[in-house]
């Protein structure tokens, strides 16, 4: 809004620049991650704001880390970007999907600091931890997912069902499904994409890494689809107005950029639910928009594969303790990445420079 009032005050050109503003988005982001993030550690660890207990006489780095990066995110899209149908309801998913984050954040700040009081047990922890019941979490992510996808197929028009098939042009073979189909794709992608982020939030700087990535494609993407010559030259759906998209994934980007400054190992803060579950939300509905849905399998390939192991887990342990009345793992611990974990862990010699041989 801001760089949209200067052009209009200043009549310059520059300002209603879709690179200018992405570029102003990016390094705003950064600027203010960089100057708040210490301000805001160190108000967290007043708070004790952690999970995870002491080792070694070492603090915990506090959670919610996240928290701030959607509040920059946010403050940086309205003032650069312009409010449109593909901008309005992307911010309000990140926004309301970090909201449900949060809410398991703080439970799971107050559950340790229960255990600390001896008013609940250790053991107790995983099951209390959580603000809410991971079946509401559920029916809370698919139903603002529902209402955003009805909302995003009636008010905008190029939102017809349209599917973009990987490496595939348009004018060659498109994948169309009906409205009630669409709808629900959109659901879905949405609600998996959160679920599957947040999975993925484990180990210093796993979970930045695929959402940056993802950022840079999907930004790409709306650019080229919002400008008609593009768009007839690469082949892609033109989407007019999607490209407000570009300075939006910007945004993320370079709050994401300067977050790994912080989140490096090892990490002085973790993302925590209220940015992995908000920016998951995001790449979803974002990847929609720009007609790239089937794309994410591909660009977000460690999102997947971490939401996947979850899944084949539990269903393998259910159907082993079925058949033969003991439950076993496919992995030695799910998310995948804590399957790796523990399988370095296990092997000494690797961690202190030794190479493995075969």
């Amino acid at each position: 809004m801001l760089c949209h009032w200067l052009y209009h005050v200043t009549n310059i050109d520059l300002f209603d620049g879709r690179l200018f503003r992405a570029g102003v988005a990016a390094m705003l982001s950064i600027v203010l991650v960089l100057f708040l993030m210490p301000k805001y550690i160190r108000f967290m660890q007043k708070l004790d704001a952690t999970s995870d207990f002491d080792k070694d006489g070492a603090k915990s780095p506090p959670i919610m880390g996240g928290l701030l990066l959607v509040v920059v995110v946010e403050a940086v899209s309205l003032l650069v970007c312009q409010m449109n149908n593909y901008t309005v309801p992307t911010l309000i998913i990140l926004a309301a999907f970090s909201a449900i984050g949060a809410i398991d954040d703080i439970a799971k700040v107050k559950a340790k600091r229960l255990i600390k009081l001896g008013k609940l047990k250790a053991a107790d922890y995983m099951e209390k931890a959580d603000g809410i019941s991971s079946s509401l979490r559920l029916f809370l992510y698919f139903l603002f997912s529902l209402v955003v996808a009805v909302i995003c197929y009636k008010f905008i028009p190029e939102l017809k069902g349209n599917l973009t098939i990987p490496f595939c042009p348009i004018d060659v073979f498109q994948i169309y499904l009906p409205n009630w189909a669409f709808v629900g794709f959109m659901t879905f992608v949405i609600a998996a994409s959160a679920n599957g982020t947040n999975f993925t939030d484990g180990l210093d700087s796993l979970v930045s890494v695929p959402i940056l990535t993802s950022m840079v494609f999907v930004g790409l993407v709306a650019y080229v689809s919002g400008n008609f010559i593009f768009s007839q030259y690469l082949s892609v759906p033109y989407l007019p107005g999607c490209d407000e998209l570009f300075p939006l994934a910007t945004a993320i980007a370079g709050a994401l950029l300067a977050y790994l400054w912080f989140n490096s190992p090892p990490a002085e803060i973790y993302m925590g639910d209220a940015g992995s579950v908000g920016f998951g939300a995001a790449i979803g509905i974002m990847f929609i928009l720009v007609q790239a849905g089937l794309f994410l399998p591909i660009v977000c390939i460690i999102i997947i594969a971490e939401a996947f192991s979850v899944l084949l887990q539990i269903l393998w342990f259910k159907f082993t303790r079925k058949t033969t009345g003991t439950g076993k793992r496919l992995f030695l611990c799910a998310p995948l990445h804590h399957h790796y974990q523990k399988k370095w862990e296990g092997r000494p010699h690797l961690q202190h420079g030794g190479v493995l041989r075969y």
